[in-house]
Parts: structure tokens; sequence; C-alpha cells
């Protein structure tokens, strides 16, 4: 009895878990190499662990994110970066790491005398 008790209980214990998503708020700060200057644009997104997602964000950046998870706790993020912001998509950069959900990073992309900052906070959120 104890035995489909627990059964029970892991099956209702995945599906709730199955309805959080991966909240992902970035900062992209550009700062002009020689320059005082720094744009720094943010938001955020809540997106499906697992999946791959495109976003622009006001004509300024071309984001995609891809999310690998096993244990829905420790995931695998990966970033590409455009710069839109002179009207053509200008690559930037892509890089890869892991983070428990709950933990930030930062990376750096340099490109044609601009610098790149985006910073990365990532949570939990209940999906809609």
């Amino acid at each position: 009895m104890k035995f489909i008790i627990a059964i029970i209980f892991s099956v209702f214990s995945l599906s709730a878990s199955a309805e959080d998503g991966l909240i992902t708020q970035f900062v992209i700060t550009k700062v002009v190499d020689g320059s005082n200057t720094k744009h720094s644009y943010n938001n955020a997104v809540l997106v499906n662990f697992n999946d791959v997602h495109s976003f622009d964000f006001k004509g300024l950046y071309s984001l995609k994110l891809t999310t690998r998870t096993e244990d829905f706790k420790k995931v695998n993020v990966l970033i590409n970066l455009k710069d839109l912001s002179t009207g053509k998509p200008y690559y930037v950069g892509g890089r890869a790491t892991d983070l428990t959900v709950g933990e930030s990073t930062n990376f750096n992309f340099n490109r044609d005398g601009i610098t790149y900052t985006v910073d990365i906070d990532t949570s939990y959120g209940k999906l809609p």
C-alpha cells in the first residue's frame, strides 16, 4: 500500500514540476571601446524547459535561447545574440553555461570595437 501511495505521489510531483517554466531575465549592456557611454536593455522571458526560443527586443537585439534540463533544477542555457540597432542583424556571439535555477551569470562579447555584456538571472515561473 505504501508503494502505491509513493507512486501516486511521484506522479503528482512530476506533473507539478512540469507546470514550471524558466524565467530568464537579461540585461544587455553595449559599450563602444574608448567611450564612457553605456547603453543597457533589460527584459525577461518565461519559457518551457528543453526547448528553443527566439526573441526580438524592440529592434535592438535578437536573442536565441536554448534550455536543456533533466531534473528541472540544473539547466544548460545557450545564448546567441545579434545586434539589430543598425538595421542589420550583426552576430555578436554565443555562449553556453550550466546553471542551477536561481543562479545568475554573465557573458562578455567583443565585436568590432564594441563590448557587449549579457547578465542572466534565472528563476522558476508558472507557465500559463
